[in-house]
């Protein structure tokens, strides 16, 4: 799933500038300061024109699935999260907590609306920023109902705050501005152009060095913090402007690592000397023969378009414009010689397991064997197909098989995902990858491992449930390409023939994908139509087929 990149541009990791301890920046803040910023008119709130509430969700299936039947529960099934790191930064979000985000349902699903609220993006924003190996703090207000003081009693111990979706308002915008200018640093989001304005970092406002705005001085190096920031803030508003939950929390994580490390956002993307001194020493007969192929060079010079922080975008190129070329030279550079430095680790939060049991009865490795299996038979070489998936970078491509099957070897698994892209020029391909699955602790929980475009990537998959006649399945996964420094999540409902299974199991699966910390507003349906011609062939031979 991961990559790799050689070098970056505007889009790749930006450079750390000084940093120094959180508690610099409370202390500059109180010091610049003296915490006497204006509190305003006692009582003084927001004046957003709201739109309507959004309607209780009636939980049916869109036409084309007839049954009408309540999925959303009466209780949380969220794992926990843990206790914040003292020392991380103080994080604050203020949103309409009932206008609607962009960040969508999935389309066959009707909650009475399209789009999750910003009280339900949000909420679970807290969590996954919790489940970070950081255990960033994140506290959440509504816009609509907030008081002066009530805004900087909070802000007086933030260090960077985050306004959402506020619109064009300008009490608003003076109350925000008059009692969050102690906050050191933050970003705003989907706001009116006065919001927008209160953007900055370490108390220096963003329009003082924001890419294509006049700025003060006639010329900043590339290298200038000022360049640095600009590219920042260039980073994290196209995050936020692709509407989809995994670039906000990227959006997020990537002002965040500006003030202190963040593991998943950290990873080395260009080489420096000493890893140009790699590549030109080590990998000087890949890096020739790459060059030499246009493909493969077409592959490097879009992935340096994007840069190494763009899983979504960056593992749709690399499956675009896949070559011996590029997997020799990514090899090269990553597994054998780790030209970039980093080890990127598997995310161990939320704390998720399989499912216990499997028609009434305590589930064993041969019962999750056959569970991945599926319907695969003689007849039948598909064991799964993805209805919706989590995670946009690898779970979103249309058409997407899966093959699981028992090898020669005794105990031996494969799985062979089959799926359809469209590549930057407009082709329509097909792609197929080769895992090797082994049993982890215990049943129901598995080890997959495999190669993809020369960088090798551990993964913890878990069987979260399925039905007793293999209908469906609720799959979870997390890993790590730790020579590329990606680490993940995603999670995945498949079915037999990938549609919608009956709506009476909805209420289920939705217990199920929160179990693993999913609500639905993170699951985007695939698109199941013109999937003919698939090459589902497996890679290796299968015992249970003649």
């Amino acid at each position: 799933m991961p990559f790799f990149i050689t070098h970056g541009n505007v889009a790749s990791k930006v450079a750390k500038g000084p940093r120094g301890m959180v508690g610099r920046f409370r202390t500059a803040r109180r010091e610049r300061m003296g915490c006497q910023a204006e509190i305003g008119t006692k009582g003084e709130m927001f004046q957003r024109v709201k739109s309507p509430p959004p309607a209780k969700p009636s939980a049916t299936m869109n036409p084309g699935l007839d049954s009408t039947l309540p999925f959303k529960l009466t209780e949380s099934f969220m794992p926990p999260t843990p206790a914040a790191d003292p020392s991380s930064p103080k994080l604050l979000a203020i949103f309409p907590k009932d206008d609607q985000s962009p960040i969508k349902f999935p389309r066959s699903l009707d909650f009475g609306r399209p789009n999750a609220t910003w009280g339900e993006v949000m909420e679970q924003m807290k969590r996954r920023l919790a489940w970070t190996e950081d255990g960033f703090d994140l506290t959440i207000l509504d816009a609509n109902d907030l008081t002066a003081e009530e805004l900087l009693s909070h802000a007086i111990n933030t260090d960077i705050f985050f306004f959402i979706g506020l619109g064009a308002n300008k009490t608003a915008a003076e109350l925000i501005g008059t009692n969050t200018q102690i906050i050191p640093s933050g970003v705003c989001l989907g706001c009116s152009s006065d919001l927008e304005e209160l953007s900055r970092f370490d108390f220096q406002p963003a329009s003082s060095f924001r890419i294509g705005r006049q700025l003060n001085v006639p010329f900043l190096p590339p290298w200038s913090f000022a360049s640095q920031l600009g590219r920042l803030f260039k980073t994290v508003d196209e995050l936020f402007s692709r509407g989809n939950h995994l670039d906000l929390y990227y959006a997020f994580l990537t002002l965040i690592d500006k003030v202190k490390p963040v593991g998943l956002v950290g990873a080395n993307s260009k080489l420096d000397l000493r890893g140009l001194y790699c590549l030109l020493k080590k990998c000087r007969k890949p890096l020739r023969s790459c060059l030499s192929s246009p493909e493969c060079k077409k592959c490097v010079d879009e992935l340096d378009k994007v840069g190494l922080r763009d899983q979504v975008k960056a593992y749709s190129i690399i499956r675009s414009y896949e070559s011996r070329e590029f997997e020799r030279l990514s090899l090269c550079i990553n597994e054998k010689n780790n030209c970039l430095r980093n080890n990127a680790q598997r995310p161990l939060l939320p704390n998720v397991t399989p499912m216990k049991t499997f028609r009434g009865e305590p589930l064993t490795w041969e019962a999750a064997e056959t569970i991945l299996i599926g319907r695969r038979n003689e007849n039948n070489p598909l064991s799964w197909m993805l209805v919706c998936g989590q995670n946009p970078a690898y779970d979103e491509f249309p058409c997407q098989y899966q093959m699981f099957y028992r090898g020669k070897a005794k105990k031996s698994l494969w799985y062979n995902p089959v799926f359809k892209l469209f590549t930057p020029d407009g082709k329509e391909v097909w792609r197929k990858s080769d895992y090797k699955v082994r049993r982890d602790e215990v049943p129901g929980k598995f080890k997959f491992s495999f190669c993809d475009n020369g960088v090798t990537s551990q993964e913890n998959w878990h069987i979260i449930d399925a039905s007793d006649d293999l209908s469906w399945a609720v799959l979870y996964y997390s890993g790590a390409a730790a020579t590329a420094g990606q680490a993940y999540v995603g999670a995945m409902l498949a079915t037999h023939d990938g549609k919608w299974p009956d709506p009476s199991e909805l209420p289920r699966i939705t217990k199920a994908l929160e179990s693993a910390g999913i609500p639905w507003h993170e699951m985007v349906e695939v698109c199941n139509d013109n999937c003919s011609n698939a090459p589902l062939v497996a890679l290796h031979p299968d015992r249970d087929l003649p």
